[in-house]
């Protein structure tokens, strides 16, 4: 039987997947560029093929995605309604912002997992080439308007402190995944205090990729 902590792990991240495909889907249709919406498109695409992969990575560990997704279906849904974008700017800063954190959510949980679910967990949020588009469509847009910068970098604040308050709601619902994502199992280690920790190096990093998008 697959532990619980792996399944609800790939249950996260394909409620994640299927969050990203949307939202990046619904940035394609508002682009107002040709090359903007096929840039957008061809990433939601990608993105929904990541979903594909961990249906059959669930299936082969005996569960479905309804099943695994459920549990995360309210927190993810509720960040999201928490940071409905109503700017073009806005649409990029989401993008841009939540891919930076969970690429360096994965950078910090990836040394506490085994070569197969890490492997699995790369793969799932990989945009390849991709990936540094939404940036440079950002770059583009404050030079277009640079009155827009000091609205989005609040907007970019508040996204992260909404995204930290979620995380940690998840983090004390689900024993067994933050063990696994903290390393410490079931050992009887501070789960809670390692979790911290960690949202206190996601908020260092979220603090960088802000200067670098111009949005300090």
């Amino acid at each position: 039987m697959e532990p619980t902590s792996q399944i609800e792990l790939l249950g996260l991240v394909a409620y994640g997947s299927l969050a990203a495909f949307e939202r990046t889907a619904q940035a394609s249709a508002a682009a107002t560029s040709i090359d903007d919406k096929l840039v957008l498109a061809r990433i939601a695409a990608q993105r929904f093929t990541h979903l594909g992969r961990l249906e059959t990575e669930l299936a082969r560990r005996g569960s479905t995605l309804k099943a695994a997704m459920e549990a995360f279906v309210a927190p993810i849904d509720s960040f999201n309604q928490h940071t409905e974008p109503r700017t073009w700017g806005e649409v990029l800063v989401k993008l841009c912002i939540i891919g930076g954190l969970v690429q360096d959510f994965a950078d910090e949980i990836s040394g506490h997992l085994d070569a197969g679910l890490r492997e699995i967990l790369t793969g799932s949020i990989d945009d390849g080439e991709l990936a540094s588009e939404p940036g440079q469509m950002l770059a583009r847009a404050l030079q277009e308007d640079p009155e827009q910068q000091g609205r989005l970098a609040l907007f970019g604040r508040r996204m992260l402190g909404e995204a930290l308050s979620q995380a940690q709601r998840v983090a004390a619902a689900r024993a067994d995944l933050t063990g696994l994502l903290t390393g410490l199992g079931q050992d009887g280690g501070d789960d809670l205090a390692a979790i911290s920790h960690l949202m206190s190096r996601l908020a260092a990093a979220h603090a960088t990729r802000m200067e670098s998008l111009g949005l300090a």
